[in-house]
């Protein structure tokens, strides 16, 4: 009688999936882990945020519907002449945005292009998903169903069908990586192109730090508990640097604002005349004539002082729309300003 072959003690090859199933098998018979204790723990938090993001989300969403709208529809030399408004008027305040934008398309636009491509591939089945779930009535009673539920278990619906809308997570992943691999070389860019202003605000506050010393840490020596005091230099010494930095950028803003100006004047008034002319609505040779230069030039006066009387600023009611683009170049400022890691 033949012996049965001796059983392998080889274990067997590795399976991403196998894995993974067993991982998730295994949740249910253990105690949840300290990350996901935590996102308990913060579960009011993320009530307030659900709210926030029910509130601003879906004017948002219409507001990026209706650029896209205004982006398909507008001839490209009007388009042309809508961004040179734009940098007229808002040129200085978001000096960095313009910055990193322009510093995209030299440096990483073929990278950035591709991966901005995947993402709004998978953002458009997301979207779809959400279109058709925002018309759902499974109980019959004329509301939508997601009029019915409480801000967190939208929110919690809304994560779980972004989730499942996703077809490709990988392909999502590697897209949002390669836009994070575009956008530190455009950083490494800004930094040289904003060197000077970086320079000038480290300056300021070198020069200004031991005057502030003399006068600070007496005065928050009697402010502070004594056991407190080794964090005093420290202090001071970022206030310092900070507001240096602050009083630099406005005056790179200043410098911006004159620029961006002048540029986006002339870019509205050339492209309005390209349009016009092949419109027929005029027959003027723009080579021959110095009206685009005295349209550019007088819009672009205007857009200045328009700038100037705002701060260098958003104005009420724009500065509320605009908050997320304000919160992208105050971010741009900060990365570039901070000492590389």
């Amino acid at each position: 009688m033949a012996e049965a072959p001796p059983k392998s003690t080889k274990p067997p090859p590795y399976s991403e999936s196998s894995l993974v199933s067993q991982l998730l098998g295994s949740t249910n018979l253990s105690a949840p882990p300290a990350l996901a204790r935590a996102l308990q723990s913060a579960a009011p938090l993320l009530k307030v945020f659900g709210k926030i993001i029910n509130v601003v989300g879906p004017f948002y969403m219409k507001l990026f519907d209706m650029a896209l709208y205004v982006y398909r529809v507008l001839p490209f030399d009007l388009f042309q002449a809508c961004l040179g408004l734009g940098l007229c008027f808002c040129g200085g305040s978001y000096v960095a945005s313009i910055a990193a934008i322009e510093a995209f398309r030299m440096a990483g636009w073929e990278t950035t292009k591709a991966a901005l491509l995947d993402i709004a591939e998978e953002m458009r089945h997301v979207k779809k998903a959400n279109d058709a779930d925002n018309k759902k009535d499974d109980d019959g009673n004329g509301l939508a169903d997601v009029d019915e539920l409480q801000p967190a278990e939208l929110l919690q619906r809304k994560l779980s069908l972004f989730a499942t809308a996703v077809k490709d997570p990988n392909k999502l992943s590697v897209a949002l990586g390669g836009l994070y691999t575009a956008w530190l070389a455009v950083q490494g860019t800004l930094r040289i192109e904003f060197a000077r202003t970086i320079t000038l605000g480290v300056s300021m506050a070198e020069a200004a730090t031991p005057t502030a010393l003399k006068l600070g840490v007496p005065l928050l020596a009697h402010l502070i508990p004594p056991k407190y005091h080794h964090w005093i230099p420290t202090i001071i010494k970022n206030f310092i640097r900070a507001i240096a930095v602050s009083l630099a950028w406005k005056l790179q803003v200043i410098n911006s604002a004159i620029q961006s100006a002048l540029r986006g004047g002339l870019m509205f008034a050339r492209y309005l005349m390209k349009w016009a002319n092949e419109k027929q609505y005029i027959s003027i040779d723009a080579n021959s004539s110095y009206l685009d230069e005295c349209v550019g030039y007088s819009v672009a006066f205007f857009g200045f002082y328009c700038q100037f009387t705002w701060g260098f600023g958003m104005p009420f009611p724009l500065n509320l729309i605009m908050w997320p683009f304000t919160l992208v170049e105050w971010y741009i400022r900060w990365s570039i300003t901070t000492p590389a890691a």
